[in-house]
């Protein structure tokens, strides 16, 4: 596999970035009636990322398998947009090319995290059942953009520090949790040690360093406490 970072003027991209707008329409272009201005809509944004994003290109055999474009701020990235050659790759190695690219911008650019928001228009419940089947690494949070936050390596692996309490909480102040189990909508179940709790998200915050998560979290005796929880993606260490 091949990672390649593209400079703004290297459109090599255009062409599968064109296919696949048509095909699967991530955003709503219906109000673009003559198939001329539709595309060059579609050229005008691709024209945008070139010139404001790190733009990666993974390749196999010559072959393009997946585009990624980064919008870049102060300690992270935000994906602002990705797409893959479904027809001549699995998904599964589409995902892996794409963590490939995430690995080698965190590392290149110096970042702590990535993060985007699912921006698309169409079929957005069948793309997140498709990041939520595939992507391993990948966390979807449920604040009203439906942000995407990456971790490290598998995401049941990842960590959430407690940063934030209060009376009911304040003994977990400062310790880990491991994300053991996500359950439909907001509830997900995390383990301090040996003792489970469930955690319901109420809001997410992404800020220069980090990412931190709000909301209540309960335990097997019925009580139930505010607590704001820092996302760690360096999940390995």
């Amino acid at each position: 596999m091949k990672i390649t970072q593209l400079k703004p003027d290297d459109h090599r991209l255009w062409p599968q970035f064109l296919e696949f707008f048509i095909k699967s329409q991530p955003y709503n272009l219906t109000n673009f009636h003559s198939p001329s201005l539709k595309r060059k809509k579609i050229e005008q944004m691709f024209k945008f990322y070139m010139e404001t994003c790190v733009v990666y290109l993974a390749e196999e055999d010559s072959k393009t398998m997946v585009g990624v474009f980064l919008g870049e701020h102060a300690s992270y990235f935000d994906v602002n947009f990705v797409f893959g050659i479904r027809k001549d790759f699995t998904s599964e190695k589409l995902i892996n090319a794409t963590h490939r690219i995430f690995d080698v911008a965190l590392d290149k650019y110096n970042k702590n995290y990535l993060k985007s928001e699912i921006r698309r228009e169409h079929k957005v419940r069948a793309y997140k059942k498709w990041i939520e089947r595939y992507d391993k690494r990948a966390i979807i949070f449920n604040d009203p953009p439906n942000t995407v936050v990456w971790c490290k390596s598998d995401n049941m692996k990842a960590q959430f520090k407690v940063v934030g309490v209060n009376l009911v909480t304040e003994h977990l102040m400062g310790q880990t949790a491991s994300l053991s189990k996500k359950f439909a909508g907001s509830m997900r179940e995390l383990t301090f040690g040996e003792k489970k709790y469930f955690f319901d998200e109420k809001s997410v915050d992404f800020l220069a360093q980090c990412v931190v998560v709000n909301g209540l979290l309960s335990d097997d005796k019925e009580n139930v406490g505010r607590v704001a929880l820092e996302f760690i993606p360096q999940n390995e260490k």
